[in-house]
């Protein structure tokens, strides 16, 4: 595998809190297209691997590179190739849900930002609340605004926790189906589930902490792990 076509390296990497790991150490490499799942049990460093890949939170040794360099998430590049969705994540409270949107896809050069805010508040059923601010909203509807958020401007890499809580499975199958077609646009998928339907409709391989250990499994190996 050539490294230019690498976007996303880790390698070594130990997670965890006050140097204490939460599981043996972490390598994976995401090339263009690619679809990564990373399943476990509650409290096995799911969260945690996100979080440290995106410098939120410190490793304890190794590395996490975006195309050959240490990933700065504060850099114009990162910025501009990489989309992310967390659980905590923050909102302009003074906003409404299509200002957010806006100001994302505004502030990423989306020339029909419009049209594309528009796309996002049909998509993830927004359209009632659009003039309606973060604090108004249900923790449903603040996860739907998160993801859509992530969606509305262009990428090359998805980073994504649990992006399945709190939405219904109708809504869940439609954003798996857009998931795969991005993959198939060569955009890269790392995403924490705790969904066996994700890992089999819109991810290529599984990342496995289980008992401290990691291993990688195949889709369908790893959404008969979480369905076990």
């Amino acid at each position: 595998m050539s490294i230019g076509n690498v976007q996303l390296a880790v390698e070594h990497l130990e997670i965890g809190y006050a140097g204490q790991a939460l599981c043996e150490p972490i390598n994976l490499l995401l090339t263009p297209g690619a679809g990564l799942g990373i399943i476990g049990a509650n409290g096995s460093g799911k969260s945690s691997l996100i979080r440290t890949v995106l410098g939120l939170q410190p490793a304890i040794s190794g590395t996490v590179s975006f195309h050959g360099a240490a990933l700065d998430e504060g850099s114009a590049r990162f910025r501009k190739d990489v989309a992310v969705q967390v659980s905590d994540g923050v909102f302009f409270e003074e906003l409404t849900v299509a200002e957010h949107l806006e100001m994302v896809a505004r502030g990423h050069g989306v020339q029909d930002w419009n049209d594309a805010v528009t796309r996002e508040l049909e998509f993830f059923e927004l359209q009632q609340i659009a003039k309606q601010q973060p604090r108004e909203l249900s923790s449903g509807q603040r996860r739907k605004l998160l993801l859509a958020a992530a969606l509305v401007r262009p990428a090359r890499l998805l980073i994504l926790d649990e992006p399945e809580q709190r939405l219904d499975q109708r809504i869940r199958v439609r954003l798996y189906r857009r998931l795969a077609q991005l993959r198939e646009d060569y955009v890269s998928i790392l995403a924490v589930t705790h969904d066996p339907l994700m890992i089999r409709d819109c991810l290529e391989s599984a990342l496995m902490l289980h008992g401290g250990q990691v291993r990688t499994v195949d889709a369908q190996s790893g959404a008969l792990w979480l369905e076990r």
